[in-house]
């Protein structure tokens, strides 16, 4: 499971890569952004949306669109993160309409919602659309990783556009909920919780035990002073003690932990 992962890790890597070489020899270099749908689907009709990544089907179901996540809206305040209402409205324009469906290995979470692939009529992955034009961060967790590879794609052609999300810097903030960031290892260290990777921000980046069979020693240790991007659900420490790092980010994917480093 260790090789494959790595595996295909270094196979997206050196897409990009190759990617960056052509583009700098001026060709231009085309691919697309998109997701095509494959295996089994059903159909199914948009009643109404919550959010961004978060739609009613007309026989009730409440769906989670799987491998993206969009901003969130705050029904409180009115205070919308940065482009949360654009990703809601895309996904308004569906209802009413068909949409075709895939379950994920895991097709429920902890809130009861069903946990799909959803495709439009033109059995492009609607998560793809949003992706594709800064409407959302691809997210990786396990077992729900199908088309990822195809989502990587999807967030470089918007990233290098700067399209939506990535006009905005990446810089780390001490706040509850999802987040991308950039920050450097400062110190490694591994205990029955998994993983940690201390950083130069008051972060402290976990790989839970029950996913940390993804990433080898060889490539955790390989981190240390290294500049990565990670993307996950960051929350604050209940403890006060001044030896720990006040917030915690869990990464679940080796996709959303890379060494960025030699991009610097």
């Amino acid at each position: 499971m260790k090789h494959y992962f790595r595996k295909k890790r270094q196979v997206i890597l050196a897409l990009f890569l190759c990617l960056i070489v052509f583009e700098s020899f001026g060709q231009t270099v085309t691919f697309d952004p998109l997701c095509r749908a494959h295996g089994q689907l059903t159909l199914a009709t948009v009643k109404r949306v919550v959010d961004g990544d978060t739609v009613y089907f007309d026989d009730g179901k409440k769906v989670r669109l799987v491998g993206v996540n969009t901003p969130e809206l705050d029904h409180k305040s009115g205070q919308h993160e940065p482009f949360a209402l654009e990703a809601k409205r895309y996904l308004k324009s569906l209802i009413g309409h068909k949409v075709y469906w895939q379950a994920s290995r895991n097709d429920e979470d902890r809130y009861g919602r069903k946990l799909y692939y959803l495709f439009d009529n033109d059995r492009i992955s609607i998560a793809s659309r949003l992706i594709s034009k800064g409407l959302g961060y691809r997210i990786a967790i396990p077992p729900n990783t199908e088309y990822q590879d195809c989502l990587i794609r999807s967030e470089w052609n918007a990233r290098k556009a700067l399209k939506g999300l990535w006009r905005a810097p990446q810089n780390w903030q001490p706040k509850a909920g999802f987040t991308k960031v950039s920050v450097t290892i400062t110190s490694i260290t591994r205990n029955r919780g998994g993983w940690w990777l201390e950083t130069n921000q008051d972060l402290v980046i976990n790989l839970p035990r029950l996913v940390s069979e993804l990433w080898s020693e060889q490539d955790v240790y390989s981190l240390k002073n290294k500049r990565i991007e990670a993307r996950g659900w960051q929350h604050q420490r209940n403890s006060q003690s001044q030896r720990f790092k006040s917030w915690v980010l869990i990464v679940k994917h080796p996709n959303d932990l890379l060494d960025v480093s030699s991009d610097a």
